[in-house]
């Protein structure tokens, strides 16, 4: 037996190796069982789920072709068409920490799947089986990798994975670093006119850092204590990676003695984050060089310093976002300020958005702040999705002011918190209007005349605009 699933395995990484454009190899891992996946998903894995190496071809920051990795998830469960989720991963600094090798944060992207969803989970560039230092919160190469991976996966569900075939519905979210990458992917998406390729239906970034010259510019300003040091030497690092070594010519330019020294040797891709926040004391200016942080300082105003110039560049908080969008925080996260969504709301809403919520999820710190964040976006993919992924079946669906129960309903439901003149139209599943109705406040609508199955119940007003799947019984 041992012997065949290695010949499989070969025959896979060859065989896709030799046909692709973007994919080198797929090699089959391992299944995880619903059972593991609700330790953290809080019974919301509903399939078994099959799990699977996929290492492809992107662009490094130069414009090279370089090797990436990243975990491809798949439910265990037979369906006509599949829509495609993405989860972008959290900070990590040991370049075996990521998802294609099962790591503990994996789990996050594997309750999508569990949910009947195919799953892609980027290690991005300089992580996994990628070379070189990872070009920590480089907004287009998190996004490339991002892109090329579900291009390569595309590939190894039509040439090696027969029965997963994808429709072209796609789901973004990602947490923490995760939630800026999944940001950076939504928007190079739209900058890049990709909007064909990639049909992203819904986007759910959640506790990332988008406003890098915002809420988190002020650890360099303010010198206040910060939980995570080693973050900051991170961006520096990794960035002048992703500026092809144009910032600074080596680490005594940025970190003050005995730092430039002993921080350095921490960051060969052998060494978790905790060991790097360890030997760095919390202010920035007790590691950070004077000259560095004084004209940075200074430069608060034009912004011309290099330092001002990367964090312009990379940060993804001000433009127009095409499709829904929920931006999930807590209040009392001491790594990413909570102030960066409301920034991104503020932005996009004054750049016309209308489809974009900052959502609070609570008093919680960045690690309590994991499940809810997720929750609400699996709750909102499969309020919009009309793949195969599994109907969320509960009592009443809330988004934001407005209320939707019950959810499943039989021949009434109920909409509370409507705003003045409110347009709801309800369609079926090939997009035919099948009902169209104007309320304010409150409205029950009778739908005994409809057959059972799932609708898509559409909300717009003058603020507000909304698409859940709802399911008549």
């Amino acid at each position: 037996m041992a012997k065949k699933l290695l010949g499989l395995i070969l025959l896979l990484a060859i065989s896709t190796g030799l046909k692709a454009q973007q994919l080198v190899s797929i090699t089959p891992l391992d299944t995880t069982f619903t059972f593991t996946i609700n330790f953290v998903a809080n019974g919301l894995a509903k399939y078994n789920v099959a799990n699977y190496k996929i290492v492809y071809n992107t662009p490094d920051a130069d414009g090279n072709t370089s090797l990436a990795s990243g975990l491809l998830s798949i439910p265990l469960k037979n369906c006509t068409d599949f829509s495609l989720v993405v989860y972008n991963h959290g900070t990590v600094l040991e370049r075996e920490e990521v998802p294609s090798r099962n790591n503990f944060e994996s789990i996050i992207g594997k309750v999508f799947a569990s949910r009947g969803y195919v799953t892609v989970m980027p290690d991005y560039l300089g992580l996994g089986d990628s070379p070189g230092l990872h070009p920590y919160l480089h907004a287009e190469t998190q996004a490339t990798a991002t892109i090329d991976m579900m291009r390569a996966v595309r590939e190894a569900l039509a040439d090696s994975i027969p029965g997963y075939n994808l429709n072209t519905e796609v789901f973004l979210t990602g947490y923490s670093q995760g939630g800026h990458a999944c940001m950076a992917t939504a928007k190079y998406i739209k900058d890049e006119n990709l909007q064909s390729e990639f049909n992203v239906v819904a986007a759910a970034p959640a506790s990332g850092p988008y406003n890098l010259t915002g809420s988190q510019a002020t650890i360099f300003i303010n010198d206040q204590p910060y939980s995570n040091p080693g973050y900051v030497v991170y961006l520096l690092l990794g960035m002048n990676v992703g500026y092809g070594g144009s910032l600074f010519n080596n680490p005594s330019e940025i970190l003050k003695a005995p730092y430039d020294q002993t921080i350095p040797p921490y960051f060969n891709g052998n060494f978790p984050m905790d060991s790097v926040n360890a030997k760095l004391p919390a202010r920035v200016s007790m590691y950070l060089e004077d000259s560095i942080l004084n004209a940075f300082i200074a430069d608060t105003l034009s912004q011309n310093h290099w330092l001002w110039t990367i964090l312009n560049e990379n940060s993804n908080y001000d433009w127009l976002p095409a499709m829904e969008m929920r931006m999930y925080y807590c209040t009392n996260d001491e790594q990413v300020s909570f102030q960066n969504s409301l920034e991104a709301h503020a932005a996009m809403t004054a750049n016309g958005a209308t489809m974009v919520k900052a959502v609070g999820k609570g008093p919680f710190n960045h690690g309590g702040c994991v499940a809810p964040s997720i929750e609400g976006a699996v709750r909102l993919f499969d309020s919009l999705s009309t793949g195969c992924s599994s109907f969320i079946g509960l009592e009443a669906y809330a988004d934001g002011d407005i209320s939707i129960y019950p959810n499943p309903f039989q021949n009434q439901l109920s909409l509370e918190g409507l705003e003045e003149d409110s347009q709801i139209s309800l369609l079926d599943l090939n997009g035919r209007i099948v009902g169209q109705y104007t309320a304010s406040d409150k409205v029950e609508l009778n739908l005994a005349h409809l057959p059972k199955g799932i609708y898509l119940l559409e909300i717009k007003s003058a603020n507000y605009f909304s698409r859940q799947k709802i399911l008549k019984e």
